[in-house]
């Protein structure tokens, strides 16, 4: 039989700057839970507490199963508390790499999926009356001059193929009337994405999942998964749950609990900052029509201008398991790179979070113990909509209709090399030549 356990310092535990985090401050409160100090037994039993989880346990209560979620910390607390915000469609790689890899009919599968993903947030955010500052329009910004022949064909190929006509490209005259800044060459504005405030959505659902009668325990991390006969039993600290099927939604912060699964991502911790309130009027000097903003390379800018018109910029990575001592002057770096007048402006909050990076960027989905564990993550930084939608698809795998989980699940993915002690030298070799790319102009 079977045991997975977590026996190592949990990378959760490596948040020690929840002060700091902007989307708590802006946010009210989510009510807290007990934690797990009982033995109990569930239809689904779901850890963690973000996105993927929270919207299979919605997704699952709406159709009658009795649901149970073991978040580690509190809600929200990873890092679908602290991301940029930016609800966009389709995978992270462009339809043109993911139709060399899976066929065409497979991507215009997967690029629908994306679509629905963004739709279904939309939805949850009308039908639940979330208020999440929702904004449409996320600009990609051509940071190197040969980008504009890039989007242009991409813009081409995406009316012809997939008769998807929300993008527009934007030449350098009008990139820098878009944008305050000489960074950039070009751009390509989808008015099919979105941005927001992702804690307050997750709030937002997570409050649902409360209403149908989903049990939310916080501070019970999971020390182990055993299978069993017809399920699994999740273990915690004080208490357990038996459960005929168990979902792990943990993304970066999944750490030992499924074993060598952990190798199909890299762990990677990113940092965003936010600026003290600019005004509407200097805001819009600096974004012109609010849109979200991420640029083209490598180890990539991106930002946007929070409801009470705070810059909010996220940029660097770090691949240790701990956070930056000083993730402020990191990140302001960056910042005063494309906006040099910031200087002058103070900065009021600066967090960090950890997200797990695939090889190919896809997100990793499957199923394990006689498919009685199911699994996604490996969002790689494109996980607002998607996240929702696996909530969904769980759903429907854990029903018996599995053919839509199984378009992800199907993905190939590569293992990364090295195990605990080198899986994150290897993968940062790796990185270091396209961040050296990224710093030569």
């Amino acid at each position: 039989m079977k045991i997975f356990n977590n026996t190592k310092k949990p990378t959760y535990e490596q948040h020690d700057n929840e002060k700091d985090n902007y989307y708590q401050f802006s946010s009210t409160k989510f009510e807290s839970r007990p934690e797990l100090k009982e033995n109990i037994r569930v239809d689904v039993c779901i850890v963690g507490g973000g996105f993927t989880g929270i919207a299979s346990a919605l997704y699952l209560a709406k159709q009658g199963y009795k649901v149970l979620i073991l978040e580690a910390k509190k809600i929200g607390s990873g890092a679908s508390g602290r991301n940029g915000g930016q609800l966009g469609g389709g995978l992270r790689k462009e339809q043109k790499v993911i139709e060399k890899l899976l066929g065409f009919e497979h991507a215009k599968e997967l690029w629908n999926m994306g679509l629905e993903a963004v739709e279904e947030v939309k939805n949850n955010i009308e039908q639940f009356k979330i208020d999440c500052d929702l904004k449409n329009g996320v600009l990609t910004a051509g940071y190197y001059e040969q980008d504009s022949k890039y989007f242009l064909g991409e813009i081409e190929h995406m009316q012809k193929k997939y008769n998807y006509n929300k993008y527009l490209h934007l030449d350098k005259i009008e990139i820098r009337e878009e944008i305050n800044s000489e960074k950039y060459y070009s751009g390509m504005l989808n008015k099919g994405s979105y941005h927001l405030h992702p804690l307050k959505y997750l709030y937002g659902i997570a409050n649902e999942s409360l209403k149908l009668k989903v049990d939310i325990y916080e501070n019970s991390p999971v020390l182990k998964i055993h299978q069993t006969e017809n399920g699994a039993r999740i273990v915690t600290k004080k208490g357990e749950v038996r459960a005929d099927f168990a979902v792990v939604a943990c993304n970066g912060y999944l750490d030992d609990l499924l074993g060598n699964i952990r190798n199909k991502f890299m762990p990677i911790n990113n940092y965003i900052l936010a600026t003290e309130p600019l005004g509407k009027e200097k805001a819009s000097t600096i974004i012109k029509n609010n849109y979200a903003v991420s640029d083209t390379r490598f180890i990539i800018d991106y930002y946007r201008f929070s409801n009470d018109w705070r810059l909010i910029f996220g940029g660097g990575e770090t691949f240790t398991k701990n956070f930056l001592s000083d993730a402020s002057s990191y990140v302001k770096k960056r910042m005063y790179k494309v906006f040099p007048y910031l200087k002058y402006h103070k900065i009021d909050f600066c967090w960090g979070g950890t997200l797990a990076i695939t090889v190919n960027r896809f997100p990793n989905f499957g199923s394990t113990y006689n498919n009685k564990v199911i699994y996604a993550h490996g969002f790689s930084g494109h996980g607002v909509a998607l996240t929702t939608l696996a909530g969904k698809l769980i759903s429907e795998y854990i029903s018996g209709e599995k053919d839509r989980f199984n378009l992800f699940a199907s993905i190939p993915h590569l293992t990364i090399p090295g195990g605990d002690l080198l899986r994150r030298p290897i993968y940062s070799l790796g990185v270091a030549y396209y961040k050296l790319l990224d710093t030569i102009r």
